[in-house]
């Protein structure tokens, strides 16, 4: 799967060299650039995006006042000409820091570190979710743990899921749904709608592009309906 990203900055030659860059990286994808912090919020909260190219000095908002702002951050690697901010940069938890302008073996370095962490992520959620029979969600101030076996569907909406199971109330968690397919085990699990996940082991009846829980009705969407028959057809 290609790592997503955001290239936030002002200068369009600096934007152009990024791109060009990025065009390079047989795993990287360009679904956006930005010329201000604003434009990257919109992009952010309407889009899915792992790695996010960061210019610090923008006008009306910087980008670490941008980086403080999200609550849930992709991966960022900062642009800048002003190697004083290098310090304070690492504070907001970014993966790399690079001075302008930026040479193709110098960006190659910074993304590998991107590359290398979402490989060690994905193995150890791959690790934790054959090893384990549950997840917890963090939520309300707590942390709940659900067995995988009770969840019947869930359903997204922008950066929040709600996660419907049997026997307990609707819980909303900070996370979004593409995110959360891949912590799930998939064979179980399966996306149906841009909207919904279900639990395969739940399905009472599949009436047309529907499927039917005990109390509940999900939409199947023209966009993941084979990907639902081929779980119908593999459980």
């Amino acid at each position: 799967m290609k790592t997503k990203c955001l290239i936030v900055d002002d200068e369009p030659i600096a934007q152009q060299i990024l791109e060009q860059h990025i065009e390079k990286v047989e795993t990287l994808t360009l679904i956006g650039k930005c010329s201000n912090a604003i434009e990257a919020m919109n992009v952010l909260h309407q889009n899915e995006v792992d790695l996010m190219f960061l210019d610090i000095k923008m006008p009306s908002m910087t980008g670490l006042e941008l980086l403080k702002s999200l609550q849930k951050p992709p991966k960022v690697i900062l642009t800048t000409a002003f190697s004083e901010f290098g310090v304070e940069s690492y504070e907001y938890g970014v993966t790399d820091y690079l001075l302008k302008p930026i040479s193709l073996e110098r960006f190659l370095k910074a993304v590998n570190k991107v590359l290398m962490l979402k490989g060690e992520n994905e193995q150890l959620q791959k690790e934790a979710t054959q090893e384990n029979d549950f997840i917890f969600f963090k939520a309300d101030k707590k942390i709940h743990k659900y067995f995988f076996k009770d969840i019947l569907f869930i359903e997204g909406s922008g950066n929040y899921v709600k996660i419907l199971s049997k026997g307990k109330r609707p819980l909303l968690v900070l996370d979004k749904l593409s995110e959360l397919l891949d912590k799930l085990p998939t064979k179980q699990f399966c996306r149906v709608h841009k909207s919904y996940i279900v639990n395969m082991q739940k399905i009472t009846q599949v009436q047309g592009n529907r499927i039917l829980f005990k109390d509940n009705i999900v939409p199947i969407s023209a966009t993941y309906k084979q990907d639902f028959e081929n779980h119908l057809m593999n459980p």
